[in-house]
């Protein structure tokens, strides 16, 4: 079964306690949040502030996507803001296995997100370190783009590379997961759904439980 990450980014701030109520009621396993610096990629996203009002009002374990150009003076931060899962960006890296083993140091999952464009070859490297691999598929920053079609492919490959190494890894897709792609991406090897404004947000809160299930049971 998959799991269901909703992209906070995408909720409706006016209206989070109700919207996080709702998501609660509909089993999602995880809350995915989105940090960005106006530097890596050209937007501003959620802060530790963001997660301090989640984890007031549920205990769904949350996963902090970082998109920022020096990840490793966050780690901490993010960690001590309740994160179950810290996921900076491979491009941005110059030490990937320490930032990783840093990450688990502090008691949580290590993630690498990795951009449609990066070669996928030097995570053959880190798999003793890694819990999960998010698959980008858009360039990050901004919901509603298209997904760039050969990223599928590219989930595939990862899955072959975890498989074939013996390991237990997670592989989350972000980026227009929806009713149409998402068959083809959990088909390739994705486990784990970012589900935003096309795949989830679009339904009435009442409506959550029976979009979520179905992109569970794919």
């Amino acid at each position: 079964m998959n799991k269901i990450s909703p992209s906070v980014m995408c909720i409706d701030m006016l209206d989070l306690k109700n919207q996080l109520a709702a998501l609660d009621a509909a089993g999602v396993d995880l809350y995915h949040i989105d940090i960005m610096d106006g530097h890596y990629v050209p937007n501003f996203a959620l802060s530790t502030y963001t997660m301090q009002d989640i984890a007031r009002v549920s205990k769904t374990p949350m996963d902090v996507h970082l998109m920022v150009t020096n990840p490793d003076q966050y780690i901490e931060v993010f960690a001590k803001a309740g994160a179950e899962i810290i996921t900076p960006h491979l491009e941005t890296l110059i030490h990937p296995i320490r930032t990783l083993k840093l990450i688990r140091s502090l008691g949580k999952k290590a993630g690498i997100a990795i951009n449609p464009a990066t070669d996928i070859a030097p995570l053959k490297y880190m798999l003793d370190f890694l819990d999960m691999v998010c698959v980008m598929t858009v360039d990050p920053g901004f919901a509603g783009q298209t997904l760039i079609p050969s990223t599928i492919q590219k989930i595939a490959n990862i899955r072959k590379m975890i498989t074939d190494a013996g390991k237990d890894i997670d592989i989350m897709v972000d980026g227009q997961v929806k009713e149409e792609t998402a068959p083809s991406l959990v088909a390739a090897g994705a486990n784990v759904l970012v589900l935003g404004s096309s795949g989830l947000f679009k339904y009435e809160p009442k409506d959550y439980k029976k979009a979520i299930d179905h992109y569970k049971n794919l």
